[in-house]
């Protein structure tokens, strides 16, 4: 199990979180399983996940925000 995945598995346990968006954290084991999801939430949490991978350059983070903001505003509303 990457970094990542523990990640990603420690923000989807959230029990307030999981039970709004209804998914089920043990569905998602990797940032993979997760990109893959039909929940966009959950997709979107693994796209923060891998797109910054503890990098702290803002142009990197600032297209990431963008990417996710769009996936959702595409998926949610």
């Amino acid at each position: 199990m990457t970094n990542e995945d523990k990640i990603l598995r420690l923000v989807l346990s959230d029990p307030n979180l999981s039970a709004f968006y209804e998914y089920n954290a043990d569905d998602f084991r990797t940032v993979n399983d997760a990109l893959g999801s039909e929940n966009p939430v959950v997709a979107a949490v693994a796209k923060i996940i891998r797109g910054i991978k503890g990098n702290s350059d803002k142009g990197e983070q600032k297209e990431v925000y963008n990417e996710v903001f769009n996936y959702l505003n595409k998926n949610i509303l």
